[in-house]
């Protein structure tokens, strides 16, 4: 935290009205970025221009560049296919570098930074590194000449790894998390934010998104390519094809979001405590069906808080869940097996809204209730919802079972197919090359 951001802090703590504080700190905190951004980032430019003759000349020496993969979460390295892909090339030396997630404590760091590392370790080996020790609470720096990173917030993990600094000695591409440019809260958040507007260059999924970030925020035109959504790219090394599991039984994914506060201004879709109840109940209904329960990884760690179930009552419908037969219940990792598996999903989350056109397979969609599409969806979102189904009661949910899941019937697929084709799945399968020819091209090699 900067001494300016601790000093807006202090003084607003002093307004006695919580809205009223509220709204006047984030105002004060945003010209105070904005300041920031716009003092620096000429500096930043200047540097990159000087990386980038240092990247040429490396590579007309016959030098390989250093290329790392800056993730936080296993789940969210949505640049996967790109290190495939550059691992391959000759003229890079591709690692995967996973940074500590601070934001969350020191027992969910030591978690997500241990997960993240086996999993990852798992595929790819000694290309895989820690760049935090939990245990000696020491740091290290980050050595590359290029540097792909998922973290889009700079509260996220140590500041070492923030977009600014790691400009200090490298081009800092930033790949989106998560497919991007869906909801409300993007449009006011994600354009102006230090990690995003300080990278060399920002991959985006589609042009709706391109177009809207660079409405907002001007200082990103001519940094913001539309490459895809790469992180798709390897459902294809998966897909086999055909719905369901392989042994003639349909497969369910529900998959219900963590966002339970309705603060105004923040994404709001979580709709699972109103669902919690049905959910437990639908393997009983439907035991020609196998689901795959596979809650986000923040929302049972938030309903285990006092606020809202408490430890007990968590477990307890964990337990509940799991004691199905014809349960999975998954919690974080991979799941392109599962969506290439899968018949359908039903879910309140954010990407997989956008994901799941991937599969071609339907999906029901949970609304809270109808002006949750009003406060929370962008334009290009809503077109999104007008190829799935949205259920707002559990009759709605259960109706799509019965007749999309187990009858067949789906008359929107056509159109949801051309769709998906023309304006969500860009570039699928090769979004990864687009991303690898776009910074060659900055490169001019």
């Amino acid at each position: 935290m900067s001494f300016k951001t601790t000093i807006i802090r202090l003084a607003t703590a002093l307004v006695p009205v919580k809205s009223a504080r509220k709204r006047l700190r984030k105002k004060l905190l945003r010209a105070a970025q904005e300041a920031r951004v716009k003092g620096a980032l000429p500096g930043i430019m200047a540097r990159y221009a000087a990386h980038a003759e240092e990247c040429r000349a490396k590579l007309v020496r016959g030098e390989r560049l250093k290329v790392a993969f800056l993730v936080c979460d296993a789940a969210m390295f949505s640049g996967e296919s790109v290190f495939a892909l550059m691992r391959d090339d000759p003229r890079f030396e591709c690692t995967i570098a996973v940074a500590p997630r601070v934001t969350r404590g020191e027992e969910f760091l030591r978690a997500t930074l241990e997960k993240t590392v086996g999993t990852l370790s798992k595929r790819y080996g000694d290309a895989v590194q820690a760049l935090y020790d939990p245990a000696t609470r020491k740091a290290r720096k980050l050595d590359a000449d290029i540097v792909f990173s998922t973290v889009v917030y700079e509260d996220q993990t140590l500041p070492d790894y923030t977009t600014e600094r790691l400009s200090e000695r490298a081009l800092v591409c930033i790949l989106y998390y998560g497919y991007g440019g869906l909801f409300i809260s993007n449009e006011r958040k994600t354009p102006y934010l230090p990690n995003i507007v300080f990278a060399w260059k920002y991959f985006v999924s589609n042009e709706a998104t391109r177009q809207m970030s660079v409405e907002r925020n001007p200082l990103l035109d001519g940094r913001i390519v539309v490459a895809g959504y790469c992180k798709m790219d390897r459902i294809a090394n998966v897909w086999n094809g055909e719905r369901g599991t392989g042994n003639g039984r349909k497969k369910v994914i529900v998959c219900p979001h963590h966002t339970l506060e309705r603060t105004p201004g923040e994404l709001a879709l979580g709709t699972f405590p109103r669902y919690a109840e049905l959910f437990l109940k639908l393997p009983e209904m439907f035991p020609e069906i196998d689901f795959v329960f596979r809650p986000h990884p923040l929302l049972f760690p938030r309903l285990a808080t006092a606020k809202w179930w408490g430890p007990e009552r968590t477990a307890a419908y964990e337990k509940a869940m799991e004691a199905h037969a014809n349960v999975e219940f998954q919690r974080g990792g991979d799941y392109f097996e599962t969506f290439a598996q899968s018949s359908a999903m039903i879910h309140d989350c954010g990407s997989f809204l956008a994901e799941y056109f991937y599969t071609g397979h339907p999906q029901c969609f949970l609304l809270a209730d109808d002006d949750t599409v009003r406060t929370q969806f962008l334009p290009f979102s809503r077109r999104l919802l007008e190829h799935v189904k949205t259920a707002r009661s559990e009759d709605e949910i259960v109706d799509f079972i019965r007749r999309v899941v187990i009858d067949g019937d789906d008359p929107g697929k056509a159109a949801r197919d051309e769709f998906a084709a023309k304006e969500v799945c860009v570039n699928h399968p090769h979004a990864a090359r687009a991303v690898v020819d776009a910074v060659c091209g900055g490169l001019e090699v």
